[in-house]
């Protein structure tokens, strides 16, 4: 869990503004208020004081952001009990699943898609407008689609599925860039149109055997709710941990 967690901070600090509050590293997006962008992370062992968490709130408010922690909370025990003292709140436990190597199950495309990597800057609009759509967010905009064109050239891993007939983005995802043979896999979303066609399952099972070709020793994920989690049980992924999300919600 500390090599997961190591990988957890390194992922979230590449590309974002990095700012040290206490114990606390928090990362910034810029361009983009979204939560599930903008999140700290304790290092392990945390004890924070009313001061350090109080660094913690302005190193978001301070930058039009909501204070928002991700993070596995058996490595830093104390830190839960000292924010929700402090007004934040446990947002979501969601559960850590992990696919170890080999142990992938067969997820066939359905008929009339293709599962490809975005080439163009259109293509990657494309996939980011269908994720956005199946996650109930407003359309991406310029800097979102540079952005997600910047991190495939370091490496991150993208595909989208294609209706073959229409030629539309029916939904997609993404695999981190590994680091230090792990990755994750993110942002599976399907269009509502395209739901309960096995898309969800065909995309995560291909990211996560192009994690492993790209060099990946552990892939692992959060599913959001207990339809993915059954989703992301049939390819292969099994529960090893959770993923605790504290929002800040004012003076307890």
């Amino acid at each position: 869990m500390s090599r997961l967690q190591e990988y957890m901070l390194a992922s979230a600090s590449s590309g974002r503004e990095v700012v040290h509050a206490g114990p606390f590293t928090v990362t910034i997006t810029g361009h983009d208020p979204n939560v599930y962008l903008n999140y700290a992370i304790p290092d392990p062992g945390a004890e924070p004081t009313p001061a350090d968490v109080a660094a913690l709130v302005e190193a978001f408010t301070s930058r039009g952001r909501a204070p928002r922690l991700e993070y596995l909370p058996g490595l830093a025990p104390a830190v839960e009990p000292a924010l929700l003292a402090a007004g934040f709140a446990v947002a979501e436990r969601l559960p850590l699943m992990q696919c170890p190597p080999g142990e992938d199950r067969d997820a066939p495309l359905p008929a009339g898609f293709e599962l490809v990597a975005p080439q163009t800057e259109a293509d990657t609009a494309a996939l980011l407008t269908a994720q956005h759509e199946a996650f109930g967010e407003p359309p991406p905009g310029p800097q979102h689609v540079a952005a997600t064109r910047a991190k495939a050239a370091q490496g991150q891993i993208q595909v989208m599925a294609r209706d073959l007939a229409s030629g539309e983005v029916a939904g997609g995802g993404v695999a981190v860039a590994v680091r230090d043979g792990i990755s994750e896999v993110a942002g599976i979303g399907v269009r509502p149109k395209y739901e309960r066609r096995g898309l969800g399952g065909a995309i995560t099972l291909h990211l996560t055997r192009a994690a492993f070709a790209a060099g990946a020793t552990l892939v692992y994920l959060t599913p959001a709710g207990e339809p993915q989690e059954r989703v992301y049980a049939r390819v292969g992924y099994r529960r090893t941990d959770s993923v605790l999300f504290l929002s800040y919600e004012g003076t307890a």
